[in-house]
């Protein structure tokens, strides 16, 4: 990752990266790198039971530590605490997916004369988003039972039904 911005240096600083970071700490980078990325996506895979999803969690958390490598005393400690987090997020996003299927196949699938140009801007959306539009507006649940469901507050339900209709809005009326 760093040789060609390593070639030229002698523990110069490095802004062909954008952050003024020595070369002997993106040597120390790589090195951590080379040497637990595998076992840390390996770890995650195992965890999210994807290979390709813990090889983006162990990506992601290693981006995380790069971000914060100068306050962080004990970094494989770190990216491995990082990389929990994210699966167990990941777990969340899960569950909460898979209770809106569970709604939606209670209330009878998807309404019935919905529009599929409409259901794949739904599809397109972040999950978090997604899970709540599908919760409300095709299983025709409220907000308090929403919110019930997905262990957060009805605030937060009404924040993200907020933002998916504003970004479905945004988004048909760019295919306009």
């Amino acid at each position: 990752m760093t040789e060609a911005v390593l070639a030229g240096g002698r523990g110069d600083l490095v802004p062909s990266i954008g952050v003024p970071f020595r070369a002997d700490t993106l040597a120390a980078f790589d090195a951590l790198y080379a040497e637990h990325f595998v076992p840390l996506a390996a770890y995650c895979a195992g965890l999210v039971e994807d290979a390709n999803a813990g090889t983006d969690i162990a990506q992601e958390a290693f981006t995380r530590l790069f971000a914060r490598w100068r306050s962080v005393r004990h970094h494989r400690a770190y990216v491995y605490f990082v990389a929990t987090n994210l699966v167990r997020h990941h777990w969340r996003t899960r569950r909460d997916e898979r209770l809106a299927l569970i709604e939606l196949s209670h209330a009878g699938g998807v309404a019935r004369g919905s529009d599929p140009s409409l259901r794949d801007l739904v599809e397109r959306l972040p999950g978090k988003l997604r899970t709540v539009v599908l919760l409300h507006y095709y299983a025709d649940l409220p907000v308090a039972e929403i919110a019930r469901l997905i262990h957060r507050p009805a605030g937060t339900v009404k924040q993200r039904l907020h933002e998916a209709r504003r970004r479905l809005q945004r988004a048909m009326e760019d295919s306009r």
